[in-house]
């Protein structure tokens, strides 16, 4: 083999393997504020528009939360990223004086955040997934360790209730590092109800390890709005 050809498959090995390492996500949620829901809305989507306009590379997924304290709160994510991705956004100053004119006026950012992907604990590639109805599982850990092995054990139940999508995280930045979300997503309310029975099945697992694995879990509804989302 001669060097061109071994340089070629350095390349290729190289973004093999980097590319398997884009794990990184950032959530951000905002609260619109009183009466200003339609406008945020407007405002969000000219938001969206420039950040087609300016190329950016990133893929941003919309949804509302439709159940729970944070009910009319407004969800957006950007998944499928290294740590260094954060080190070169699009024309960060310019992104910042278009929030201001056409997002800030409408809404407040309640918090921002980052997870890492946990791909061994999760059914799909996430970035594929644009299901009409997610169920958020919000999970406070009291044992780390013992979190991952219950994280395990939950594959038997994605399977046996047949539950197409799911993806886990765990927080990294910016909120409780002992925090991980669960994302279940369906493309009906029909299909949604096939979850219902999780919180019986983690009880059932945290019942039978010898140490107390959860302090809370919180379960919100999204619905995911596809004029809310950028896809490069």
């Amino acid at each position: 083999m001669n060097k061109v050809k071994i340089s070629c498959v350095f390349v290729l090995f190289s973004l093999f393997i980097f590319g398997q390492n884009k794990n990184i996500g950032q959530f951000a949620v905002w609260k619109p504020k009183e009466g200003q829901a339609k406008n945020f809305e407007n405002g969000y989507k000219q938001h969206l528009n420039w950040h087609k306009a300016n190329g950016d590379s990133w893929s941003w997924y919309g949804w509302f939360i439709i159940s729970g304290a944070r009910y009319g709160q407004f969800v957006d994510a950007a998944f499928n990223l290294d740590w260094s991705d954060f080190d070169k956004p699009v024309n960060p100053s310019e992104d910042m004086a278009d929030n201001k004119i056409n997002v800030f006026p409408y809404a407040d950012v309640q918090t921002v955040f980052k997870v890492a992907h946990l791909k061994q604990f999760s059914t799909q590639d996430f970035y594929a997934s644009k299901l009409k109805l997610s169920k958020m599982l919000t999970i406070k850990a009291a044992n780390r360790d013992k979190m991952i092995n219950l994280l395990g054990q939950l594959q038997n139940f994605y399977k046996s209730k047949s539950i197409k999508t799911v993806n886990t995280f765990s927080i990294v930045d910016g909120g409780n590092l002992n925090e991980f979300i669960i994302i279940l997503g369906f493309s009906s309310w029909e299909e949604y109800a096939i979850s219902e029975n999780i919180m019986d099945e983690i009880s059932k697992i945290e019942s039978k390890l010898t140490h107390k694995v959860i302090d809370s879990i919180q379960s919100e509804t999204m619905i995911y709005r596809e004029d809310l989302s950028y896809f490069p």
